[in-house]
């Protein structure tokens, strides 16, 4: 997963001094006096004493409200957020109309997670000042972090109107933009945010992000080059690099550059993950295994990494091991309805049918929506004979995908099929190629479909059409031949026949086939020959 840089807020740390004070005539320092020394330690960072002297002034003075709103600053830097609170709400209440107090009294509620009264302060700030531009700038980052996207956006655009430099709003804007998957925009906000501040490292990496995204490889990687001059130390960047080089499909320079992340920072448990992904995508399972597993060691909660080993124990055939380390990722994360699905993908290959419905089943609960799943549980149901469930399945899938449905229409056409269904399976096999008019058995099963219906001529052209698409398809010349053959041209049937035999000489079924052409010729002794072959091929399977 790819790190994201949120920023934070913005916080105006505005201590307020009292009216200046005439010379004091007394030994006693008075409240104003206090309100001073306060303001001269918190600069300090002596946090303690500032609170101290601003708790004398509200001894002489109760009333004095900017003492409860420099203690409220003093006791958030102490990280007391609640005092904090209590002391800006007292000030609030003595001086109803000072926006600072609003705005900070926000920034605590913040830091405890109250979103929704730091967003009414913050709104209030606004109210007593309409040019605060942070003010927009965090209650956009509340929105957002509420689900309010559109109302993020608007405040940052506020922001912006009312101070076209403040690089913070523009970085906001464009990680919401990035979130809603608007990349042009997202980018062109951090070219923004990059023009103000050019040595900003966060920008750049973010931008890199929204330009990998967008499937601007290239881009991205001159991104995160970017934040390793500016920083060269900085192993996420290396990190971030490899990722952009492995969607480009440079697995060499991807593992070059999270084998430098890890000698930056060796206990780095995404660049092993990652390092895992791009050499098992080299054909390297036993490497990225190792790598998935020093992930794993570094970071025992590490879902993601236990995901990716089992997929690469899936890729050797050791399928227990699979099922075993997605069952630990579903221990972490037992709502994670994609490893319910890989786990029964995982089930499947060892055999085990029933185990495998039974996490598509739970990956349904968890998903109901999901094409996927369906398909896959069809799938398996199909395979257990259980056409009617299977068809349930798939059309299931098509409601949920439409638009990608080509695949689905294809299996419920071979489940319709097998349940005697011809019509019903013409009708999904030819939904399946208005789809994705290059489906090649899609051609070849509709042209079975129209074969078993008496229909040789429309059986010959579709396996005219998915010869058409691989010339060196041998199953194809087969099944034209076998409609040739129905319709009585035997000799075109024999042609084809033998082309299925020269493009797969172990097919037995096309010498088969071929026998029983000849011998209607006549060939009684190539089709002994024939015959002779099929069988001894049928006996070697």
């Amino acid at each position: 997963m790819l790190p994201r840089i949120f920023s934070c807020l913005v916080l105006v740390l505005v201590l307020t001094a009292a009216d200046t004070p005439s010379p004091s005539t007394s030994a006693a320092p008075t409240a104003n006096e206090y309100i001073t020394s306060g303001n001269d330690k918190a600069d300090k960072g002596d946090y303690d004493g500032a609170m101290a002297d601003y708790t004398k002034a509200i001894a002489l003075d109760p009333k004095l409200a900017v003492a409860y709103h420099n203690r409220g600053l003093a006791k958030r830097h102490k990280d007391d957020l609640d005092g904090a609170i209590a002391d800006y709400t007292k000030s609030i209440e003595l001086n109803p109309k000072d926006a600072h107090t609003f705005f900070n009294r926000g920034y605590a509620e913040d830091d405890k997670g109250d979103l929704d009264a730091a967003i009414a302060d913050y709104t209030q700030t606004i109210v007593l000042d309409a040019g605060d531009a942070d003010a927009y700038t965090n209650r956009g980052l509340d929105k957002n972090h509420k689900g309010d996207h559109g109302g993020a956006i608007a405040d940052y655009s506020k922001a912006i109107e009312l101070d076209s430099k403040l690089t913070l709003a523009y970085y906001n804007r464009a990680s919401v933009e990035d979130d809603l998957g608007d990349f042009d925009e997202a980018i062109a906000d951090y070219n923004k945010a990059i023009e103000l501040s050019p040595e900003d490292k966060d920008a750049y990496t973010n931008r890199g992000i929204a330009k990998r995204q967008k499937g601007d490889f290239d881009g991205a990687i001159a991104d995160y080059s970017k934040v390793i001059e500016l920083e060269p130390g900085d192993a996420n960047a290396y990190t971030n690099r490899g990722i952009a080089k492995r969607y480009k499909g440079d697995f060499d320079g991807a593992i070059a550059d999270y084998d430098k992340a890890i000698e930056l920072n060796p206990k780095h448990a995404n660049a092993y993950n990652d390092r895992g992904f791009a050499k098992n995508s080299k054909g390297d399972h036993a490497g990225a295994i190792a790598d998935y597993s020093k992930a794993i060691e570094l970071n025992p909660k590490f879902t993601l990494a236990y995901n990716n080993r089992a997929s690469a124990e899936d890729d050797l055939g050791n399928y227990d091991g699979a099922v075993a380390n997605y069952t630990k990722a579903l221990e972490l994360d037992p709502k994670d309805a994609d490893t319910y699905n890989n786990r029964g993908v995982a089930k499947k290959h060892k055999g085990d049918r029933d185990g495998a419905i039974t996490d598509y089943s739970k990956a349904i609960e968890l998903d109901p929506k999901n094409a996927l799943y369906y398909n896959n549980r069809g799938a398996e149901r199909k395979a257990k004979g259980d056409n009617d469930g299977a068809i349930a399945d798939y059309t299931k899938a098509i409601e949920f995908d439409p638009k990608s449905a080509g695949t689905y229409y294809y299996n419920r056409g071979i489940a319709k099929f097998a349940k005697g269904d011809r019509d019903g399976a013409i009708g999904d096999y030819t939904k399946s190629i208005e789809l994705d008019p290059t489906h090649l058995n899609a051609y070849l099963n509709r042209g079975v479909a129209k074969d078993a219906k008496g229909d040789h001529d429309g059986a010959i052209a579709d396996n005219d059409k998915a010869i058409e698409l691989n010339p060196k398809y041998a199953i194809a010349y087969n099944n034209r031949g076998f409609a040739e053959e129905a319709k009585g041209e035997h000799d075109r049937a024999i042609a084809d026949y033998t082309k299925a035999i020269e493009l797969n000489p172990g097919d037995s079924m096309a010498y088969a086939n071929r026998a029983k052409a000849r011998g209607k010729i006549g060939d009684t002794a190539g089709a002994a020959a024939d015959q002779a072959k099929a069988n001894e091929l049928a006996q070697k399977k």
